[in-house]
């Protein structure tokens, strides 16, 4: 994940502005990742119609972003996370401290770069997140 900008995670499911369809997948959890995507997106493109600063919700873009992008609970860089959250960087650093507080995700040194923080998911927020995916994908 190193590297890649946080717009390819928003942009990558889109279709002249419309979602792309969730393909039936290998694993069972590949059709959340999806969702998880495909949400973001979605709440991007709000911002295209109403104020972005109503719907700014950095703590769960954060989780939703290690989420899809933190499959098997690899780990993701503080900056993939920062920009993935769609609000200042000292913001979404707050953020990351509350989540870590929280017990929501874990972080730990890059063994390449100790410069770099990597985040994931917490065992417990993985958990929640796939069952509140799961939940709304049965909503009628």
């Amino acid at each position: 994940m190193r590297g890649q900008d946080a717009a390819l995670f928003s942009d990558q499911n889109a279709n002249n502005g419309l979602l792309s369809p969730i393909a039936v997948s290998a694993t069972p959890d590949e059709h959340l990742y999806a969702l998880a995507r495909a949400f973001t997106a979605s709440r991007r493109r709000l911002t295209t119609h109403l104020d972005a600063s109503l719907f700014a919700n950095p703590g769960l873009d954060i989780m939703l972003f290690l989420f899809a992008e933190g499959q098997g609970g690899r780990a993701v860089t503080t900056n993939a996370c920062c920009a993935a959250a769609g609000v200042p960087r000292t913001t979404a650093l707050r953020w990351v401290k509350l989540l870590q507080e929280r017990g929501l995700i874990d972080g730990s040194d890059d063994i390449t770069d100790r410069r770099v923080t990597m985040l994931a998911l917490s065992d417990r927020a993985r958990q929640n997140i796939r069952t509140w995916l799961t939940d709304i994908t049965v909503v009628p």
